[in-house]
């Protein structure tokens, strides 16, 4: 009897032993800092970066792929996890108080490992990087590959910056810190589930608890903000695919600057290093002296006029090019050690860079950058970093990153890009300190942020299609937390040569992080390309003044524009966002595409469609002006609004404030920087807006605190009258005004003010009639249709009290 006991109770222990290993045994580590669960496919470690950030990270029994080399994420985990957080329910992981996150590991039948997320019926998911997709990717399934596409237009699903950061309407986001080749099927194989595989490397994926602006903010400070770009970034680029003489370059910018249209860089194409598009990608240095005669004297004479030179750089050496015999040690490998040679590459046979290796990056820094920036080159544009061509049996060597095999393409393909952006950064940051970076760049990985990149759309369609893919490839890839991407404006790729099309674009990118029209010219070096000239200087005659005014307001704006940068990298916030980021709870917000906000400020309607004469806007909830007419509007419906050429719908949120500069026809350093116009907004409520001024190019102004704020606030129009107050942190930089020239302009005042009183002292109004000079002593009421009040204030840096009474 007491033999069949024991045999008994062994029996049953055994038994809940097995139950307790399918259910997963919990184990905390000795250190506090991770929880881990074992289940039979492998072990999940659980760690606490951040109150609402949770780190999950798989590691499947007998898996030998496991390096973690993306380099995404900074900081580290915090010492203690909250377990009021987590729920383990068998093979799944819940996260959140409200469990809004259900996760567990997936194995497909190719072999990717990853994760799988429930979706609930009525979710939205957003983000992952550059897709001409709807905003809302759920129903869609799509590689996580970066990859070059040309002449691209709406319904691109894989485009040249996959970024792995996704945002959902029920209060969470994901970041899949994983940087191999893989996909995101978002409910498009299973309406209930989202599903993230990659071929290999670490398996880990980052719980951002919150919401939209919660989460973009959190998943920022986990990757790195943006820093401050220099100044004259902001302003207008002279560019094309591709000025081929110093003649050339020369003769248009004299264009430019007879049609008194400011620019502040001219960007050079693949044209810089040899005279045709194939063959001579590796020369990196002026190799035609009777087309360039004098490289560096032209560098220094477009900095004469403070214009920035930037030189255009790609990772491939061809084979026959002046550095390639040197380059072979540092070229990525095959099987046998050697160089991989590309053989069906587009623009010829040769090797690619090994980024990864700190040597190939000395060497190119060394070879190649140095003794351009020694030239006179201020910036540089680094284009095929997706890389354009990298075949999966070649080899990359990531000793310097702590891995002890050679690593195939696939499992480090997103990250290529990455570490070159990583290397120009640290590169400049070393040699020199104070230098903001200015790189131009098509692709990079979650992090690639924070070393000053400045992305663009990739090469697309010259068509009305392809103007129209950029909404949702801009705003996708803002939310992702790239804050400077933008087009090539007016297009780049193919095409008709439509002026209209070319207006259309460049009103659209006033608007956005980078205004740089862009698209290709090749004429008498590719008859069969089509060209079409993409200065502004050469639009056509039908829409020449209107493209001039554009370009006007882009400097206008720099006052606003330059603070977005500033709340970037002191915030993390967005530049450019669309409706559902800032008014989640507005059902009709929440589903539209075509419309964006610019800031806080702006609501921007572009116009998507040739010939359009009227379009329909929504207006969120709240209260709007048309920016032209200074016209009240209701939030909350949608309006018909008359369209014309010169102008797309733009309205002002009610309660801004909106600084500008004057106008001006050279480029940002002709800036008169003590005189703006302060536009305001009327809104029955209190606002405020906080301007940001530097010296437009010292690195490390925010550190050094070498930076000035002067705050707006305004108590709300009442029915008797309005006050608006003005002040400064008392900052000091290099080049500040000893005093400030401000033109605050009050919109939409109907009634004639009373009285208006600064610091105590009351001011003459006068009557200003259409066409009627300013008197700049005294406050001026427009009578004419613009009805709006114009003060002129003297400001020190001291307090400064505007009353207006009615």
């Amino acid at each position: 009897m007491r033999k069949i006991f024991f045999q008994y109770r062994i029996a049953m222990l055994l038994v809940l032993n097995c139950l307790i290993s399918f259910q997963a045994s919990i184990a905390q580590t000795t250190q506090k800092s991770s929880l881990v669960y074992s289940v039979p496919e492998g072990q999940w470690t659980l760690q606490q970066w951040a109150p609402n950030i949770i780190k999950l990270s798989f590691h499947p029994m007998g898996y030998a792929h496991n390096e973690a080399i993306t380099g995404a994420a900074l900081g580290k985990a915090l010492s203690k996890v909250d377990k009021t957080l987590i729920t383990q329910n068998g093979n799944q992981i819940l996260i959140g108080k409200n469990k809004e996150v259900v996760l567990s590991y997936l194995q497909d039948q190719e072999g990717n490992k990853g994760f799988q997320i429930g979706l609930t019926t009525d979710e939205k998911i957003f983000g992952g990087g550059e897709r001409a997709l709807p905003l809302n990717r759920r129903g869609y399934k799509f590689n996580l590959y970066n990859n070059p596409w040309y002449g691209y237009a709406e319904g691109a699903d894989n485009l040249n910056f996959s970024v792995p950061f996704f945002s959902s309407s029920k209060g969470y986001a994901l970041f899949f810190d994983n940087g191999s080749k893989g996909y995101a099927d978002i409910g498009k194989t299973n309406p209930n589930l989202f599903q993230a595989g990659f071929s290999s490397g670490a398996l880990s994926v980052f719980i951002i608890l919150g919401n939209y602006q919660q989460t973009l903010t959190s998943y920022q400070q986990l990757t790195g903000k943006q820093p401050l770009p220099p100044k004259w970034a902001l302003g207008n680029f002279m560019s094309r695919f591709g000025y081929t003489s110093d003649t050339q370059v020369r003769s248009i910018a004299a264009k430019m600057r007879q049609e008194k249209i400011p620019f502040d860089a001219v960007i050079f194409d693949l044209f810089w290093f040899g005279d045709s598009i194939k063959g001579t990608m590796g020369n990196l240095d002026w190799v035609n002296k009777s087309k360039w005669p004098n490289p560096k004297q032209l560098l220094q004479d477009l900095k004469k006029t403070n214009t920035h030179p930037i030189l255009i750089s790609e990772p491939f050496i061809l084979k026959g090019t002046k550095s390639y015999p040197f380059a072979q040690p540092y070229l990525a490998k095959d099987s046998l050690g050697k160089a991989y040679e590309l053989q069906d590459f587009y623009f010829g046979k040769g090797g690619l860079i090994d980024i990864f290796r700190k040597d190939a990056g000395d060497w190119l820094w060394k070879y190649h950058y140095q003794q351009q920036i020694a030239n006179g080159v201020d910036g540089w544009w680094t284009d095929l970093g997706e890389p354009e061509k990298h075949p999966s049996d070649l080899l990359h060597n990531l000793k310097d990153l702590g891995v002890n095999r050679m690593m195939k393409a696939d499992e480090v393909h997103n990250l290529y890009g990455h570490y070159w952006n990583k290397m120009l950064f640290e590169k400049y940051a070393t040699a020199f300190p104070n230098t903001r970076l200015f790189h131009l760049n098509r692709s990079g990985f979650s992090g690639s942020q924070r070393y000053s990149i400045f992305p663009w759309t990739g090469d697309v369609h010259r068509n009305w299609s392809g103007l129209r893919a950029q909404l949702p490839n801009i705003l996708g890839t803002s939310m992702s937390g790239i804050p400077y991407i933008h087009s090539d404006a007016g297009g780049f790729a193919m095409g008709e040569g439509d002026p209209e099309l070319y207006l259309r674009w460049l009103q659209f990118a006033l608007y956005t992080p980078i205004f740089r029209p862009h698209g290709t010219a090749l004429y008498e070096v590719d008859p069969n390309a089509f060209s079409y000239p993409s200065e502004p200087a050469l639009a056509d005659a039908s829409v020449l003044d209107k493209v001039k005014s554009v370009v006007a307001q882009r400097y206008q704006m720099l006052p606003y524009n330059y603070t977005l940068a500033y709340r970037q990298a002191a915030f993390g916030e967005p530049l450019i966002k669309p409706l559902y980021y800032a008014y989640p709870d507005d059902t009709t917000a929440v589903n539209i595409g075509d419309e964006f906000l610019w800031g806080d400020a702006f609501l921007v309607a572009p116009v998507l469609e040739k010939g359009m004469t009227k379009r329909d806007v929504y207006l969120p909830k709240g209260n709007w002006y048309d920016t032209h007419s200074a016209m009240f509007y209701e939030g909350g419906t949608s309006i018909s609004y008359e369209l014309s050429l010169d102008r797309i719908p733009v309205f002002a949120k009610a309660g801004s404030f909106i600084p500008e500069y004057l106008a001006w026809e050279k480029n940002s350093s002709a800036i008169t920087k003590d005189s703006l116009d302060i536009s305001y907004y009327p809104s029955i409520n209190p606002s405020k807006y906080q301007l940001y001024l530097d010296d437009g190019i010292s690195k490390n102004a925010l550190s050094s605190r070498a930076y000035e704020t002067i705050d707006f606030t305004s108590s709300g129009r009442g029915e008797k009258g309005l006050t608006i107050n003005i002040a400064s942190n008392q900052g000091k930089y290099q080049g500040k005004p000893n005093e400030f020239q401000f033109h605050v302009i009050i919109k939409d005042v109907l009634d004639r003010p009373s009285k208006v009183v600064i610091n105590g002292k009351e001011m003459r109004i006068h009557g200003r009639k259409e066409n009627e000079s300013q008197d700049p002593k005294q406050a001026e009421w427009n009578e004419a249709k613009l009805h709006w009040l114009e003060i002129p204030v003297h400001f020190n840096g001291k307090l400064t009290k505007i009353q207006i009474s009615w």
